[in-house]
C-alpha cells in the first residue's frame, strides 16, 4: 500500500510540470514586454540576455524536475508490467527528460532569436535529441499500448501527438518566419499536454499493477 501512494505521488509530478511548463510560459511573457508569442522561440524567455530569464527560469527548472522526477518512476513502475514495447518507450521518455533538463540548463539560448554562439548550436544540438528521442517515444507507446486490449485509448492519443509534433515540425520549416513561435508551439505544447495526460492515466491504472 506503502508503494502505490509513493508511485500515486509521482503521478502528481507529471501533472505539476505540465503546471509549472505553462507558468514559465505565461510569467516569462509578463515581464518581456515586447515578446511576441507568434513569432518567438519559447526558449527566447529564458535566454541569458532576456528580460524574463529571471523569472522564467524558476517555473522552468520546477518543470524540468519535476518531469524528471515522473518520468523516472513513470519507468519504474510500469517496466515490464504492460508490455517490452512500453518498457522501451518509457525509457525512452525518461531520457527525453534528462536531456532536456541538463541541456537546457547548460545550453540556454546566448540571446533571443538565434546568435550562432556556441551555446546556441548546443542548444539546436539538444533539441535535435529531444524531437527524436521522443518522435521514437510516442511510436513506441502508440504500439506498446495499442496492442493492448484496455489500452488502446492511450495508444491513439500517442500518435494524435505524434501526429501533432509533426506538423509543428513541417510548419516550422514552411510558414514564414513571422509565425515561428505559433509552429513552435503546437510541437511543444502536444507533448507537454501529453505528459499530463500520461500522468493522469498513471494515477488511476496504478492499483491494475
Amino acid at each position: 500500500m506503502r508503494n502505490i501512494i509513493i508511485f500515486k505521488i509521482s503521478s502528481f509530478f507529471g501533472l505539476m510540470s505540465v503546471l509549472f511548463y505553462f507558468l514559465h510560459v505565461i510569467f516569462g511573457r509578463m515581464f518581456y514586454e515586447d515578446y511576441n508569442p507568434l513569432a518567438q522561440a519559447i526558449s527566447d524567455l529564458t535566454a541569458k540576455t532576456s528580460p524574463s530569464r529571471d523569472i522564467a527560469i524558476i517555473f522552468s527548472t520546477f518543470y524540468g524536475v519535476f518531469s524528471l522526477i515522473f518520468t523516472f518512476w513513470f519507468l519504474l513502475y510500469f517496466k515490464g508490467k504492460i508490455n517490452g514495447i512500453v518498457t522501451i518507450a518509457s525509457g525512452m521518455f525518461f531520457s527525453v527528460s534528462i536531456i532536456s533538463f541538463f541541456g537546457y540548463t547548460f545550453f540556454p539560448l546566448s540571446e533571443s532569436g538565434y546568435a550562432g554562439e556556441f551555446q546556441d548550436v548546443m542548444h539546436l544540438g539538444v533539441t535535435a535529441f529531444v524531437v527524436i528521442f521522443t518522435i521514437f517515444s510516442l511510436i513506441l507507446f502508440g504500439i506498446g499500448f495499442i496492442r493492448t486490449n484496455q489500452y488502446k485509448i492511450i495508444g491513439i492519443i500517442s500518435f494524435v501527438t505524434l501526429f501533432l509534433m509533426i506538423v509543428g515540425v513541417i510548419l516550422i520549416n514552411i510558414l514564414p518566419k513571422e509565425y515561428f513561435g505559433l509552429a513552435q508551439r503546437i510541437n511543444i505544447y502536444s507533448i507537454i499536454i501529453y505528459t499530463g495526460i500520461l500522468a493522469t492515466w498513471m494515477y488511476k491504472n496504478i492499483e491494475n499493477y
